[in-house]
């Protein structure tokens, strides 16, 4: 019964993207899907990586070898070596300390970062605030519009994909170092998982801050895209949460792979690959996405009309 709900939700809300993932958990859906959006766009994709490729001077990222970054991406679902520019952290930082960002997502629960603890205590959340998510970056942050455009991300993105790319969602998010609850743990993807965002799709990984070891990395199974951990035949396409225990028994040691590095370093996944965020335990954790498909469902963008947004107690003014 449950999941009737959830299906009936899903429909009324977003029919597409719902239906997409019902159909998206099977490989060989998703490579018919995939196969017919190159054959489709086999007239536009040389164009498009063209005009890509003209405009590379132009952007923000070095990478010495991208035909090596995407066979790895290919084989293993993860490919490391992106950077932001220093001045690209910086201004992003800066935005993200100033600028109001919103408690689980919530439009109306807005606070600005110096502020949480204030707006914590005095909103009567009943819980710590694990995250929050800022709405209309791209736009409210030149510099971050800017990232989202960068013709790197869009000819890696359409390499990969194999047709011309739909940018599908720009998202910034805060991680606090707190005493999660476990439903915040498994509501905000701190146990692993994969997703079906489409037949077809690639995200890109930012840390606009510094990322430690055991202290808020990102957390990708290289090369489990294909293979999902599996308590039963049926269970293979199921979509679910995924313990420790189940992937330290699924994977080789080797495969388990925690991201850190300094504030800047960025990669690019393929998030079908069995993956999870760490609670920070120390410092919060900034981090920008910019993810691409086949197909725009509406569902994985942070736009919001700037009249649904609100504040928290005691959460400071908007940015």
């Amino acid at each position: 019964m449950p999941l009737l709900k959830t299906l009936a939700r899903g429909m009324a809300k977003a029919p597409g993207y719902t239906l997409m993932r019902g159909l998206g958990r099977f490989a060989t859906v998703r490579r018919m899907v995939a196969a017919a959006r190159r054959q489709a766009h086999a007239g536009r994709l040389p164009g498009f990586l063209a005009n890509c490729e003209a405009r590379l001077a132009d952007s923000l990222f070095a990478l010495p070898d991208p035909d090596q970054f995407l066979r790895e991406l290919e084989a293993g679902g993860l490919a490391l070596g992106l950077r932001l520019p220093p001045q690209v952290v910086e201004a992003i930082e800066r935005f993200a300390q100033e600028a109001e960002c919103h408690a689980d997502r919530v439009e109306t629960q807005g606070f600005t970062a110096a502020r949480r603890e204030q707006a914590q205590a005095q909103a009567s959340l009943g819980k710590p605030i694990l995250l929050a998510q800022f709405f209309n970056a791209a736009t409210r942050c030149p510099v971050i519009g800017q990232v989202s455009q960068d013709p790197l991300l869009h000819w890696l993105a359409a390499r990969h994909l194999g047709s011309v790319p739909r940018m599908v969602g720009v998202n910034l998010w805060w991680t606090f170092p707190v005493q999660a609850l476990e439903e915040d743990r498994d509501r905000h993807a701190h146990l692993f998982h994969r997703d079906v965002d489409d037949f077809r799709f690639l995200k890109f990984f930012f840390y606009v801050t510094d990322v430690e070891p055991g202290d808020g990395a990102h957390v990708c199974v290289v090369g489990s895209q294909a293979r999902p951990p599996a308590r039963s035949w049926a269970d293979r396409w199921v979509l679910r949460r995924y313990t420790d225990e189940e992937v330290t028994a699924t994977y080789p040691p080797a495969a388990v792979t925690e991201i850190c590095g300094p504030a800047g370093t960025g990669f690019a996944e393929n998030t079908l690959c069995i993956h999870k965020g760490r609670t920070p335990t120390r410092a919060p954790r900034l981090l920008l996405q910019v993810q691409f498909a086949l197909f725009d469902y509406g569902v994985l963008h942070d736009r919001r009309a700037p009249g649904a947004l609100g504040l928290l107690p005691a959460g400071g003014q908007p940015a």
